[in-house]
């Protein structure tokens, strides 16, 4: 507040200006800051968004299990990842090369292709894990 007083003071020529002339100096010095305040991060926030649209990748879904436990879509260079996190870290669950995936179609909570190649991967590895398991007995 005193760097505006000063600046305000410095403009006016002298610090002995009435109250009126020195508040509508005042006011005008604050809002000529908070202008180029909001310039500023309109010009920050169009650069950020510029450079958000040239990544390669993309999540495509997030589901949380729990408070702490997620499962990703990912896409990265045309493959999709199935990725889990947790407090110890990330794991890759799956990946595929070719995924039918509808971008523009908002895939809801429990239905939608995310969660029908999640129910395909879980039947095969349990198919898998069941075979390896009568191969062994």
């Amino acid at each position: 507040m005193i760097i505006f007083a000063n600046s305000v003071a410095i403009l006016t020529g002298n610090s002995n200006s009435n109250d009126t002339m020195f508040t509508i100096k005042y006011i005008i010095v604050v809002t000529v800051f908070l202008f180029l305040l909001w310039g500023l991060s309109r010009l920050v926030t169009k650069r950020h968004f510029s450079t958000l649209g040239e990544r390669n990748i993309k999540v495509i879904e997030r589901i949380a299990i729990s408070n702490d436990k997620f499962f990703y879509l990912i896409e990265l260079d045309g493959v999709h990842y199935l990725i889990g996190s947790d407090k110890s870290g990330m794991t890759v669950i799956d990946k595929r090369e070719h995924l039918n995936i509808e971008h523009s179609k908002k895939i809801e909570t429990q239905t939608g292709a995310f969660f029908e190649q999640l129910k395909k991967s879980v039947r095969k590895r349990e198919t898998e894990n069941h075979s390896k398991e009568d191969g062994d007995v």
